[in-house]
């Protein structure tokens, strides 16, 4: 008690002492020079040796004040900013927190019922493809009766004969190759990227904070094109484009391009610095002859099933790169079969680019679930060579007797290597199960973390007295866990009574069977100890004489 009262006042000083909510550390130092005045010092040759003591005390005091005053400090393409929040600012950011925190609350559950839903779902899709598909033994034999069906078949992917080459331009392969199921160019370019590293210091007392970022520069290879001319945050360190743009116009790839459909977002992609190869000056190519047996691969199918026919990429063979290019002077081979602008045994530097030529090749096995079509016509080729393709089936799961029908979606299952209508149903269920219990894990997360934010406001007044305010942190993260968790538990249980009530009143009713059987027992325990146990009636002493009698005269015999 009596150090929370010596803090107390402390405390609310350093409430009511805060205005600004996120305020840079700034400490007013007049008479400390500039970097740029300490360096004409330090040029100037009429500076007496005599000075060098005064020289190191101005550097000192330089140091300390871009380290405690500034706030942001140059050294050798790296910035480093330091910023304070006072405790009246973590309040008002744990006020947001507590707000994000109610939502997460809010919608974690409805994630988690959807989750669900979306699991008995997949589950009913993956039993109808185990009832209703069709195994086709031969490939290269398929039937009509089988149009419109989901089917399961196995087989190499193969292109025949059919070479495959980039759009007509100056950065196409010099000969069509053959066996290629994808021919791609990748462009990269040399760039300077901006990294941040962060320090956080609490406050011994009061809840504030003291950041320390500090910003670095990384030059790597990207084939998202060239970046900001100017970092942010290091405005010194900049990119050049070197001939990035005439490779865009020398690319051959048309500008109408459709963009590659892809699984993830562009923002992910991007993030992930998947480039999109649909545009200059990247390039890719696919084989329009692709198929299994007698079933047609169309270009859709091949890019959208990436991990199954765009795996395994070597790189061409160098004799089909280019070894000049008449409108680019600047690019030479090197002894990897790229186009580059670096120099053999140089460094690259900010600018340089550098292009790959790889291709996927046919040959490999693949296994399908999918509805079985008729090929579309090629407005190129006219008739296609293979009568049938494939596409992704409607399931339509019916009930009542054929009734009532529910329309499940669209079930594709495509796999590399020789998998089973079994097998694929296994991973599919296995795959299905673990997506399941990720997202689970993370709703799950997300639930505790918001209870924790709904109760930030007080973990923040608790950290304006030190030692408090951790065990204050640790009580609160308890409470969201057992909270959360019960939650959590409460949310899924009612799920299953709504999405798979057999299960649900199965496991209500075992779990009621052995608290029953133990309710049982226990009565039973306690009744049995509860009767009094009759206390023996001692028997009277028998005392015998010496003529053998007892004490009543009568002989013992």
């Amino acid at each position: 008690m009596i150090i929370i009262k010596r803090f107390l006042p402390l405390a609310a000083a350093l409430l009511m002492g805060g205005v600004n909510a996120y305020v840079n550390v700034k400490t007013a130092q007049p008479d400390a020079p500039s970097a740029s005045g300490l360096r004409n010092v330090l040029a100037n040759d009429k500076y007496e040796p005599s000075n060098l003591s005064d020289v190191d005390a101005e550097f000192a005091d330089f140091d300390e004040m871009n380290e405690v005053g500034s706030g942001r400090r140059l050294q050798s393409g790296s910035t480093t900013e330091t910023t304070r929040c006072n405790t009246w600012c973590k309040l008002k950011q744990s006020l947001g927190l507590t707000v994000f925190g109610l939502l997460l609350v809010c919608l974690s559950p409805c994630v988690m019922w959807k989750n669900e839903g979306r699991h008995v779902n997949e589950l009913r899709r993956i039993d109808f493809c185990k009832n209703k598909a069709v195994v086709v033994n031969n490939p290269d034999m398929p039937s009509d009766e089988n149009t419109g069906q989901l089917i399961h078949f196995v087989g190499k992917v193969s292109v025949d004969e059919d070479a495959l080459d980039l759009h007509p331009g100056p950065l196409n392969i010099t000969t069509p190759l053959p066996k290629a199921l994808v021919i791609k160019r990748t462009c990269m370019i040399y760039q300077k990227f901006e990294q941040a590293s962060q320090q956080v210091k609490n406050d011994v007392i009061g809840a504030g904070q003291t950041t320390t970022t500090t910003f670095t520069v990384r030059e790597d290879w990207t084939p998202m094109g060239p970046q900001a001319e100017k970092l942010e945050h290091l405005p010194e360190e900049t990119n050049s484009r070197g001939i990035w743009d005439e490779l865009v116009s020398n690319s051959g790839t048309p500008e109408s391009a459709a963009p590659s459909p892809s699984n993830l977002p562009p923002e992910l992609a991007a993030l992930m610095e998947q480039a999109d190869m649909t545009k200059a000056p990247h390039g890719i190519a696919i084989s329009k002859a692709a198929h299994v047996g007698g079933f047609g691969i169309s270009t859709d199918v091949v890019m959208s099933e990436q991990a199954v026919f765009q795996s395994e990429w070597m790189p061409l063979p160098a004799e089909l790169v280019p070894d000049d290019i008449e409108p680019l002077p600047e690019l030479r081979k090197d002894r990897y079969g790229n186009l580059t602008t670096v120099e053999e045994g140089d460094q690259p530097t900010n600018g340089d680019v550098m292009i790959k030529y790889e291709y996927a090749a046919d040959g490999f096995d693949a296994s399908f679930i999918v509805q079985q079509v008729l090929a579309e016509s090629d407005p190129e080729k006219g008739v296609p060579v293979h009568k049938f393709g494939v596409d992704k089936g409607r399931v339509l799961d019916e009930k009542c007797c054929g009734k009532i029908s529910d329309d499940l979606g669209l079930i594709w299952m495509v796999r590399r290597g020789r998998h089973d209508l079994h097998e694929m149903i296994k991973m599919a269920q296995k795959d299905e199960a673990m997506v399941t219990k990720v997202l689970r894990i993370l709703c799950w997360a997300l639930l505790v973390a918001g209870w924790m934010m709904l109760f930030s406001i007080f973990t923040t007044l608790l950290n304006t007295l030190p030692i408090i305010g951790t065990l204050g942190s640790a009580a609160f993260f308890v409470v969201a866990l057992i909270v959360g968790t019960v939650c959590c538990c409460g949310v899924t249980a009612t799920a299953y009574v709504r999405y798979r009530p057999l299960l649900a009143f199965g496991i209500i009713a075992l779990a009621s069977a052995i608290a029953g059987i133990i309710i049982w027992r226990l009565d039973y325990a306690n009744s049995t100890t509860a009767q009094p146990t009759p206390v023996p009636v001692p028997k009277s002493p028998t005392f015998i004489y010496a003529d053998y009698t007892d004490v009543t005269g009568e002989s013992i015999y």
